[in-house]
């Protein structure tokens, strides 16, 4: 199976969890309204360079790893672009290699979500985190369990957890770490993903790390 293929599988499967539906909330904490703030103040920064490794791995098959260096580029619409430096090994078919891949983008729509005010959420004050005290957001339900570690006063993201399960298709999770910068906000800075993909014939294990650097705000 190509590393493409299983790519192809994985958007499959993020597209079916992004289907399920979250519960709707009778109030909204305070609290979790700047948390949803910050989220979106994420949305208008972007990482310069990003540094990605692949590992895949089908039943019986060794595992491939790949390493991408990606840059941006500019944006477009809100949104950032990017270009790829180098994939290291080559791949045998550059022309099937020309848009990286990107999880982030396969993940908004679950983004859009969990970080809305329709949210049902469960907090737990008193938590901690790398020694530090923070506040931890749950939001629940049969197929994805999404943990949010934040800053009890402003509301910025410490660290993500999204774990998800959906029968005979995948299950897996990807967390994600955040850094605050000098100027307080708070920006993701580096993010590991471990899928087990169950769908007939196209079976395989992906790891994903990813490490962000440079962070620049959108003109």
């Amino acid at each position: 199976m190509t590393l493409l293929r299983v790519f192809a599988s994985l958007a499959l499967a993020i597209s079916i969890f992004c289907g399920l539906n979250f519960a709707n909330a009778a109030e909204v904490d305070p609290l979790w309204t700047k948390v949803i703030a910050q989220n979106n103040a994420i949305k208008k920064w972007a990482a310069k360079d990003i540094e990605q490794t692949v590992m895949a791995t089908k039943d019986g098959d060794p595992t491939k790893t790949i390493n991408i260096k990606k840059q941006l580029s500019g944006w477009e619409k809100n949104k950032a672009n990017y270009v790829v430096l180098s994939i290291s090994p080559p791949p045998a078919d550059p022309t099937k290699s020309s848009k990286p891949f990107d999880l982030a983008e396969l993940f908004a729509p679950v983004e859009a979500e969990i970080f809305s005010p329709k949210a049902s959420v469960k907090r737990s004050d008193g938590q901690l985190l790398n020694g530090k005290a923070v506040v931890l957001f749950e939001v629940t339900n049969s197929d994805a369990v999404v943990k949010i570690w934040v800053d009890g006063n402003s509301g910025a993201l410490q660290k993500r957890v999204v774990e998800m399960k959906v029968p005979f298709t995948m299950e897996g999770n990807l967390t994600t770490n955040y850094l605050i910068d000098a100027t307080g906000q708070s920006l993701p800075k580096d993010a590991e993903t471990k899928l087990n993909i169950k769908i007939p014939f196209k079976k395989a294990k992906i790891e994903i790390k990813d490490a962000y650097s440079n962070w620049t705000a959108q003109p």
